[in-house]
């Protein structure tokens, strides 16, 4: 008897699908624009797509929670500086969303020519690959 196994890597991804949807909707509809390596950037008022989630969770009535944002860079403190988040999830974000991790990872391909994917973090897909909002939101949907 012989096993066929299969070297390739599977990225499993669950999430809350209620948030996933808000998450979708909010990077789609145009109310947010976009930064770089920060969850939101003070004076232009501007977010990376983990600080769109991060702004989500601060405004749902559900959790109770109140306007956490503060610093010339706004960084996010939750319960005190019990949690505090610059560039990832802040923990209660994390798991309000369903989401195992601070920095969510896709896979995704540089190069439209190559059937080789990468697994990359949406902070990195944000901030140095430059991809949209929308871009973004099309992965979500796709392996969320």
């Amino acid at each position: 008897m012989s096993l066929n196994c299969s070297h390739s890597f599977v990225l499993i991804q669950a999430m809350n699908q209620d948030v996933k949807q808000k998450w979708i909707a909010a990077l789609r509809s145009g109310d947010y624009k976009q930064t770089r390596e920060q969850l939101r950037r003070n004076g232009e008022n501007s977010y990376c797509c983990l600080g769109v989630l991060t702004d989500l969770y601060d405004k749902d009535e559900t959790v109770g929670s109140e306007d956490h944002w503060c610093g010339d860079l706004y960084s996010y403190t939750c319960e005190g500086a019990k949690y505090k988040a610059e560039s990832v999830l802040p923990q209660p974000v994390m798991e309000w969303a369903g989401l195992k991790d601070y920095n969510p990872s896709v896979k995704y391909s540089r190069d439209t020519t190559d059937s080789e994917l990468d697994i990359l973090s949406l902070a990195y897909l944000n901030d140095h690959e430059y991809l949209s909002f929308e871009e973004i939101a099309n992965l979500i949907e796709e392996q969320y």
